[in-house]
């Protein structure tokens, strides 16, 4: 039974890296560009764009620089961004792009080798910016700088029932991540108001986390 599971799960792996490899075959297309730019372009928006789903606009621009259909511009897209991904997530080299990338993306042999190269080239160049963006655009939480509070007494209300019921106004200042690395977002208030019965069982929510957090070891 194992051997056979052994069997279907290298069967299931050897198929999707086929399939992986079927779809960089449209590399190749860049063998249509007129020069180097026009390759570098490709890799730049491809990168601009690896976490949007493919867009008409991102189409039409690949079509126009290299006369494709709008089918071979997507599938071209979708190639230069799997190479993107996978030379800026596992470091590679310009020999380990080479090897990754399909064995034949020329009829003849030796435009294989120089377009192979020029891909390499250019993810070689821009890996160390693309790492440095990819990083500075990781999501990064809110935090919090200040807290501030006071008592509020309802003195005049339209619903009797609310008025001299003693609340809390809470004003949370917080500190934005920032979007860029050139510009810190200034701090901004958070203002809200709890009512007895909703700051009791806020605090319990409190205390359970602290007790959580004194359990764990450093």
């Amino acid at each position: 039974g194992d051997v056979y599971k052994r069997q279907g799960i290298n069967a299931e792996y050897g198929s999707e890296q086929n399939q992986i490899e079927r779809r960089m075959e449209a590399l190749a297309y860049l063998a249509k560009a007129s020069n180097a730019k026009v390759m570098e372009e490709i890799f730049l928006v491809s990168f601009k764009n690896r976490l949007k789903p493919l867009s008409d606009k991102e189409t039409k621009t690949v079509s126009g620089l290299l006369e494709l259909d709008d089918k071979q511009s997507r599938q071209l897209l979708e190639a230069v961004r799997h190479i993107v991904s996978e030379a800026l997530y596992q470091s590679m080299s310009a020999e380990n792009i080479v090897e990754f990338l399909p064995k034949r993306l020329h009829k003849e042999e030796d435009k294989s080798n120089k377009l192979k190269g020029l891909i390499a080239k250019i993810l070689v160049h821009y890996l160390p910016t693309w790492r440095s963006a990819a990083i500075n655009s990781q999501v990064s939480l809110t935090k919090l700088e200040d807290i501030d509070w006071r008592i509020d007494v309802m003195n005049a209300s339209e619903k009797i029932s609310r008025m001299s019921v003693p609340t809390v106004i809470v004003q949370l200042k917080v500190q934005d991540a920032p979007t860029n690395t050139r510009e810190v977002p200034p701090p901004r208030n958070v203002i809200f108001e709890l009512d007895k019965g909703t700051l009791e069982t806020m605090l319990e929510g409190l205390v359970k986390i602290r007790d959580q957090l004194k359990g764990i070891k450093n």
